[in-house]
């Protein structure tokens, strides 16, 4: 078994098994536990089991990777070609090495001095309070002996930034990525995300990811990679409900404009996060009148 899904395993996620992959619960929904990007085709039969089995609202994949643009996109790397940059990119991420040093740091060394960091790169962002320095300093801890690796970018002294990646088969996905915005003129993100490239992808021959389309929450990262390297692998989004979510789904669906731009609250977000992925799922079967009941 993989070494990503054995950590999850023995840190008491609940995983279940359906169409040859494993899953987890994230959010309400079911998901693949792997951070690889998954490409699966799952029967009605699989989708209503794997919900009972879960007690998710709802089942979210991906199938059918293709070149033609479509709505949902893996953000991918798999080829290091400093060369295909613009020169823009190129001078950003030369300056950012010239005034930093990027490193593997340890969590152990994380823990103890890098929740400054995190503070103020959340405070750039808002969005839910930050989390206490005692549950920060525990998750990063809880990587320690997993399949993950940290990267730290320094100016002088000072920690600019750190992200954290997940080694997972011949995959490397940037997970958590933070960075203290008082060091930005230094461009430390540029030599970070231009060090890890090279580093995973020039040397390690890896592929790189950061996960699929961001649903909520987008502060432009995706955008940010792909004028480093990455690119966008189109696929489909496959979304199954439970069947009170999806008459739900289908009722406010039309009133989609005002739910997205009614995000100012919890609830708000969610509503909005939900009719938005249900417009992409449609955009792959324009005939359906209706989100699929899986029960």
């Amino acid at each position: 078994m993989d070494d990503y899904i054995t950590w999850l395993r023995h840190q008491g996620v609940r995983l279940f098994e359906a169409g040859g992959q494993i899953w987890r619960t994230y959010k309400g929904a079911v998901v693949p536990a792997s951070t690889v990007p998954s490409y699966i085709e799952l029967s009605p039969k699989e989708q209503r089991r794997l919900l009972r089995a879960s007690g998710a609202w709802f089942l979210r994949y991906s199938s059918s990777p293709c070149d033609a643009p479509t709505e949902w996109w893996y953000v991918v790397c798999d080829r290091y070609d400093p060369a295909a940059l613009s020169s823009k990119t190129r001078n950003k991420i030369n300056r950012g090495l010239r005034a930093g040093r990027v490193t593997l740091i340890e969590p152990e060394w994380l823990a103890q001095h890098g929740y400054s960091c995190y503070l103020a790169a959340h405070g750039r962002y808002g969005g839910a309070s930050p989390v206490s320095e005692d549950a920060w300093r525990r998750d990063v801890l809880a990587s320690v002996g997993g399949p993950f690796e940290y990267w730290g970018v320094f100016i002088g002294q000072s920690l600019a930034g750190y992200c954290k990646c997940v080694l997972e088969a011949n995959n490397v996905a940037t997970t958590v990525g933070k960075y203290d915005p008082a060091y930005f003129k230094d461009r430390p993100v540029n030599a970070l995300v231009g060090r890890l490239i090279e580093h995973y992808v020039g040397s390690q021959k890896r592929s790189m990811s950061n996960g699929h389309r961001a649903i909520l929450h987008d502060t432009g990262m995706q955008e940010f990679l792909m004028d480093h390297g990455f690119r966008r692998q189109f696929c489909r989004l496959n979304i199954a409900y439970r069947r009170l979510l999806g008459i739900a789904v289908r009722v406010a669906y039309p009133l989609r404009g005002a739910l997205v731009k009614g995000e100012g609250n919890p609830l708000g977000r969610r509503l909005g996060a939900l009719v938005t992925q249900e417009g992409w799922r449609r955009s792959f079967q324009e005939s359906a009148s209706r989100p699929s009941a899986a029960d």
